[in-house]
Formats: structure tokens, sequence, C-alpha cells
């Protein structure tokens, strides 16, 4: 058979009879052959890339390596003598030389016809570096990574992509993005009624100072959504002045200074002096607020807590202690994986808890390890493990409620009145345990702390209604009744004022006109009377006030949501009124304005420790406002962008 019609070429086409035509079997062109088929192979190569690599490595199989080099054996070779062990020695050169993997000869053919080089699509390569940029959003690498040696070795396998310069992501691709994100979110908010805010200062590891704010807001369809207004740098000093003019500034580019319905920050006296001046209500946050008790609580113990901090300290410096520590687990536990100790940090609410609560965790592991080591660390006695023991049962319940209280996907603040009171009667309740004396003082100071930092937040107008507005909740959580009845008229005079706005009505005011719509009578007529006593209550049915309260009553006279589901976790108040709003209209109106209130500053909490990552070690030198637009991308951009696409 001539070399014509063996080649591997025609298993992608088919000769047509009686003439020096072949037809494509992928897309059915015909084209005409003689004695060369280049023009064939160019069709492949052109419309038919797959194909025409199956072709190329289908050709590369059947030359040796040198010829499909183009290349012939080298000239330094030596002839091996005629031997069995020559013969099988050629035998196993031979072999792995046809071992070779076919996709690297593959590569060779299409490098040398140059379709490597064929350059992606615009939309391909947009596609492309937006891929790119997130590994400098989502996953904090430096921009220098695009000038590694071994990231462009890697790069060069995306056929016909140019990797951007380490300037083009920096000053190009990361501001466009940044612009476009910033364009689209005021597109979203524009039409909002109320959003409250979360801020906070911060200090990064390079002595730059930040002022984060986060914003959030319920959607008509009462979704409760988040986003950063701004994490940049805070070059004045801390003044109350100047915290005050940095939160104008934000909200003011944003045009939502007069839609700001509530602020929550730390308990800072210069930025609540701050917020005060500019006039929005403002809340001390509440899981700092808890802080602040516990750590008043605990000065009575600090002596004992100062030995647990030095010696969880030599365990994390020591690596010959640690493993000891950890050896000393797995003998006794040797299914259950090792743990190191957890260290207090001031600035972290709960580490306190933490930490003791892994220190009574592996009390044992904690004696047999300090005994065998040659070190002069300090010694607790049996009431001082006993009231550590003790502690961590009652920091729990703390713990525990600063958690469930520093969420931003769901509403937090409807549940600062309860959550308040089930702390302080929790704190009742463990003083009945049988508690050292040393315990129990902590948990009175925790009682008293209670009292006094939260003292009133069933009088608060703005936590009362978010309460009531609550479906778990409604007046049920009071510890107060009249309080309960207190807010019930507060929210009812709310409605209907907020009715009123909304429909431009008026109160109504003493009129006959109804009177008027009848005969005239004599006045001693029953029928007289009859229609002044029923035109006086008309004149009630209908107004404002009395929409408002018998929309009130009527949700107040439905059951109560179910704080879990049958799963065992939190059912969302959102969800019901999703289902409910048409039902209570205007109740699901003022749960915009209520609904999306923070109980913390946690959202702001969050974006520094993002910030931190942002800076690390290897990109100390970023500016300032690189470190703004990185961490506004991180939080605002679609969680969906950074997944892949199935």
């Amino acid at each position: 058979m001539s070399r014509l019609n063996s080649s591997a070429l025609w298993e992608f086409f088919q000769k047509l009879d009686n003439e020096k035509k072949a037809k494509c079997n992928s897309c059915g062109e015909v084209y005409s052959f003689k004695t060369s088929t280049a023009n064939l192979k160019t069709h492949l190569r052109r419309k038919h890339l797959n194909a025409y690599t199956s072709l190329c490595t289908a050709q590369s199989t059947a030359r040796t390596p040198e010829q499909s080099r183009g290349q012939e054996p080298a000239d330094d070779v030596q002839p091996q003598p005629s031997s069995s062990s020559s013969d099988a020695a050629s035998a196993s050169t031979s072999t792995a030389a046809s071992t070779i993997p076919i996709y690297r000869a593959a590569q060779q053919l299409i490098d040398r016809y140059g379709i490597s080089k064929k350059k992606v699509t615009l939309t391909k390569k947009r596609q492309i570096d937006n891929d790119l940029a997130d590994l400098f959003i989502d996953s904090y690498h430096p921009f220098s990574l695009v000038e590694e040696r071994a990231f462009k070795k890697f790069a060069r396998h995306i056929p016909g992509y140019d990797l951007p310069s380490r300037k083009t992501v920096s000053n190009i691709l990361i501001p466009t993005l940044y612009d476009q994100t910033v364009l689209r979110k005021k597109e979203e908010i524009n039409n909002i009624e109320f959003l409250s805010l979360t801020t906070d200062l911060w200090t990064s590891r390079v002595n730059d100072a930040y002022i984060a704010v986060t914003g959030h807001y319920l959607t008509k369809d009462l979704v409760l959504k988040t986003f950063l207004l701004k994490c940049a740098e805070f070059k004045d000093t801390h003044s109350s002045t100047n915290i005050q003019a940095a939160l104008l500034e934000t909200t003011n580019e944003w045009n939502l200074t007069n839609k700001i319905n509530f602020i929550v920050s730390d308990n800072a006296p210069n930025v609540k002096k701050a917020i005060a001046d500019i006039g929005w209500k403002h809340y001390g946050c509440y899981g700092h607020t808890l802080n602040l008790i516990v750590q008043d609580a605990l000065n009575s113990v600090q002596a004992s807590l100062d030995k647990v901090k030095t010696i969880v300290r030599h365990f994390k410096t020591s690596t010959a202690a640690l493993e000891k520590l950890l050896k000393a687990q797995s003998q006794e536990k040797p299914d259950v994986t090792p743990k190191r100790l957890i260290q207090e940090v001031p600035t972290r609410w709960n580490s306190t808890f933490a930490m003791l609560q892994r220190f009574v965790e592996l009390e044992n592991q904690i004696c047999a390890t300090v005994a065998v080591l040659k070190k002069d660390l300090p010694i607790l006695t049996l009431e001082e493990w006993t009231v550590f023991h003790e502690l961590c049962k009652v920091l729990k319940p703390f713990d525990e409620a600063t958690k469930a209280m520093s969420g931003e996907d769901y509403m937090t603040a409807s549940t600062i009145i309860v959550m308040t009171r089930c702390l302080k009667e929790s704190c009742d309740q463990l003083l009945l345990e049988g508690f050292t004396v040393t315990t129990n003082n902590i948990i009175t100071v925790l009682r008293t702390g209670l009292d006094k930092r939260f003292e009133g937040v069933e009088r608060s107008g703005t936590f009362s209604i978010c309460t009531l507005l609550d479906p778990r909740y409604k007046t049920n959580v009071f510890s107060d009744t009249s309080e309960a009845a207190k807010a019930k008229k507060v929210l009812e005079e709310i409605l209907a004022t907020d009715i009123r706005r909304r429909h431009g009505e008026k109160q109504p005011q003493q009129s006959t006109s109804t009177s008027a719509s009848i005969p005239v009578r004599d006045k001693f007529s029953p029928w007289t009377i009859l229609n002044n006593i029923v035109g006086t209550q008309q004149q009630q049915v209908g107004t404002p006030l009395s929409c408002a309260i018998k929309e009130v009553d009527s949700y107040l006279k439905e059951d109560i949501l179910p704080t879990f589901n049958e799963n065992g976790k939190f059912n969302c108040p959102l969800q019901w009124w999703q289902l409910k709003q048409h039902i209570y209209p205007n109740l699901a109106i003022l749960l915009r304005k209520y609904g999306n209130i923070m109980a913390t500053s946690v959202p702001c909490e969050r974006i520094f420790s993002k910030t931190g990552l942002t800076i690390n070690n290897r990109r100390t030198q970023l500016k300032t406002y690189k470190v703004a637009q990185l961490t506004y991308l991180n939080v605002n951009l679609d969680p969906k962008r950074f997944l892949i696409e199935s």
C-alpha cells in the first residue's frame, strides 16, 4: 500500500470515487488532493484542532524520537558490540524510547506548527484575568506571584494566554474590578429605605490605622444583606471630631446619610461621642459589653489565671515540652487526635474561657508532663483546679450568648432582651449549684454586671419593637409585663404614623357629614340618635391608628414560631415574615426598619481579620489604598464567583 493511502489522515477523511477529492468526516467539506495531503492537514489544523492533535500524536508514534523532532541520531553515539548483552541493552533503550509520553510528542508538533501561539479571544482572556485576580482577592496572595518562576512555569500551559505583569495586576485588573463592583453595589442599594451600620477602628501589623464601616439592610423580599462601605486608612488622631468626619464622608459618598436608622460600635468614648454628635441612634456592641462584664468578674482570680497563662506560654514556646504533652495524650487516648493548649488573647472575646476549657480538659496530661519537666513552672493548688472546673460551667452560657449574637446573616437585635434575661436567670440558677465561695462571688459579680450594664434594656424603644416583631418572641420574653404592654402601644403608634405617612392620611376630625346623608329628623327620633352613635363609631374605623391596632393584635394572636425546628436548628424569623408579609403588609414594611439592626460590631471585626491576612509578611509594603481595594472586593464580591462552575 502506498504511503498516501496508509496515512493516519484517512481516519478523518473519506475519499470520493473516481476523483482526487476527499470529504471531511467532521464538517462534510470537500477538498481536492493529488500528490500531497497538505491541504487536508491544513483544514484539520484550522477547523478541527482536536482531530489535528490526534493525527500528530498518531504520526509521532510511528517515528523514532529523533525523527519526531526532525533530527538525525547523534554522531557521538558509540556503536555497540554485537553480543547478547548489547542486544538486550539496545532493546531496553528502544523500549524506553517508545514509552515517551505521547502527549509530549504531540505538544512538540503543536508547538512547531504554532498552534499554541494562537491568542485566546478577548472574552476568554478577560475570564482568565478575573480568575487570576481571585488569587489575590480571595486567597490573599501577593501581586509578585505572577513574577515567580514556578508560577510562570505553570501558566505556560494555558494555550495562547500571556501572563500579565505585576503592575498590570496591581494598577489595572484590581482597580478596574474595584470600580465596577462599587458602581454595581451603588445601583443595588439605590432604593433601600433604611440602613444600619457597624463601625470599628484597627491598627495593622505595620502600624497603619484603619476604619471599617459595614451596612446592613432588608430587601423588599425581606432578605438580610450585608456589605462593606469602607475599610480605609485613618490617618488622623482618633478624636471624636475626626471619627465623625470619616463616618459622614463614607455615608455621603454612598448617598446614605439620611437613611441611617442605627449604628453599633464598641464602647469607646470617642466613638460614642462622634456618633452622638451626628445624631444617629447608637448602641454599644453587645458582645463587647458581655466581655467587659466577664473581665470585671474574673479580676478576683487574676493571680490564678496568670499562672495558667505562664504554663500555657511555656508549652507554646518549648517544643520539647509540647512533644511530651502530645505524647502523654496519645498514650492515654490512642484513638483521639492530641490537642494543643490555647493562650488567652486580651482583644479576643471569650479567649479566657477557651483557654480554661482546654486547660481543664487536659488536666491529667498537663500535671503528668509538668512533673517530669525540668522547669520552674507555677504550681496550681487543688482549690484552683476546682475553681477552674467551675468557671468553665459558669462562663459557658456567656460564650454561647456571644457566639449567637455575633451573626450578621440573621436578625440579632431582636434577641438582646431575651438573651439578657436568659443570662440573668442562668446566673441565678448557678448560684444554687453549691460552688465554692470564690466561684459564687464571681457569679454574683456577673449578675450585678448584667443588671448594671443592661439596665433598662426592656424600656429601649428600638429593641422592644425588634423583639415584638420577632415571631419567636413577641411579648412573651419580657420579664416585666408592664413593659411589654408599653412596647405594644409604642408599636401601634409607630405603625399608625408610618401608615399615615405612606398614605398621606390625616387625623380624622369631628364631622357631621355622616348624619347629612340621611333625611333630617327630629333630634329626639331614635333614628337620629342611632345615626349619631353609628357615625361616631365609624369615624374611628379605617383610621391609621385603628388599622395599626387591628394588624398588631392579629399578629400577636398568632401562634409563636418555635425557636428550634424539628432538626434542632434555629428557625429563621425572616423566613416566617416572607410567608406572612401579605397578611401583615404594614408590619412587614416596618420590619425593614428594625430587622436590619445588628447586636454587635463583629462584622467589622471580621473585616479586620481579613485585612490582617491581606497584610501578611510577604506584602508589608502594600499601599493602604490597595489594601482597601482588596478588602472591599473580598467582602463584596459574590461568593459564587470563587467557586468552580459545574
